[in-house]
């Protein structure tokens, strides 16, 4: 009498099924964010007043800084700090 063997395990159903499983996640690790941002939004970007308002407070403090004269507003300073850990 000869006996076949029922689970083989070259005959195992669940290793191929294993295998798909590994080469999925293997190509979705590949897979990449896209952020696109439309031409308008970037002229509404560059048009910005705020760009144009920031460049000149900055060439004000370096002016003064080379100067010697820029002074910290330490209340300011002190006021800004207590309000960004109390809002965390």
């Amino acid at each position: 009498m000869r006996i076949n063997h029922f689970n083989s395990i070259q005959n195992n159903p669940y290793k191929n099924q294993v295998q798909n499983m590994k080469h999925e996640k293997v190509q979705s690790g590949y897979k990449k964010d896209e952020i696109q941002i439309s031409d308008e939004a970037k002229k509404l970007l560059s048009s910005s007043k705020f760009e144009s308002d920031r460049a000149e407070k900055i060439t004000e403090i370096k002016s003064l800084v080379d100067k010697g004269t820029y002074k910290v507003n330490v209340s300011e300073t002190a006021k800004s700090i207590i309000n960004f850990w109390q809002k965390g």
